[in-house]
């Protein structure tokens, strides 16, 4: 069974443990949260400090954190240190022909489905119930939150965040650094860096400050 070191403590990495502890060894985390790690008996050792895989006991290094623009920090940090992302597809995934994953870091989590001749970059986490259609594209470092529909044909740019149970319409193309906000259904494009919300999806307003 593979040796995995999980980076992140919170809801994410828990899943995580959850969903693939049958598929995987984890043999422990690190974060900036211990009493989180301890709160929740999660499995193995809490590592600190300045850590390499000779110290934790594989080079294998899951990034369960959220945020996409974290998740390309704790990338180039770990990366240098050593350690390697591996591609994990949980064994209740179905996924079509022709799916090609970057070199790392794509985690596909339980009851998703994946069409068929569809591209994934470095660290995309699919979380459970996703379902992305053919033909789609994924940049990369995108987090795609539980029960995310994406069409066929559609275009996630870097370091997009797809909130929980939010549809994105056939065809189109969400700009990198996008927010989908939780529930939104995307009907048009999204342009780079904004945030949308609602059915349909627009663009969150800010409060105009004094």
């Amino acid at each position: 069974m593979e040796k995995i070191f999980v980076v992140g403590t919170g809801g994410l990495a828990r899943e995580f443990t959850a969903f693939f502890s049958s598929q995987v060894e984890i043999v422990g985390f690190t974060s900036t949260n211990k009493e989180e790690y301890e709160k929740y008996n999660l499995p193995g050792i809490f590592f600190e400090g300045d850590i390499n895989p000779s110290i934790v006991g594989t080079d294998q290094c899951v990034i369960a954190i959220g945020s996409p623009d974290d998740k390309e920090m704790i990338d180039k940090k770990f990366e240098s240190k050593g350690f390697s992302f591996p591609n994990l597809i949980h064994a209740s995934a179905v996924v079509g022909s022709n799916v090609e994953a970057s070199r790392k870091g794509l985690i596909i989590s339980p009851n998703c489905t994946v069409g068929s001749n569809v591209l994934f970059g470095d660290h995309v986490y699919l979380n459970f119930m996703v379902g992305v259609g053919h033909d789609c594209i994924f940049k990369g470092f995108n987090q795609v939150n539980p029960g995310v529909q994406v069409g066929g044909f559609s275009e996630i740019g870097s370091h997009v965040l797809l909130g929980t149970n939010s549809t994105i319409r056939q065809g189109l193309k969400v700009g990198s650094g996008a927010t989908v906000g939780s529930g939104a259904v995307v009907l048009s494009g999204v342009r780079d860096g904004l945030t949308v919300l609602g059915n349909p999806a627009r663009r969150l307003k800010l409060p105009i400050s004094e």
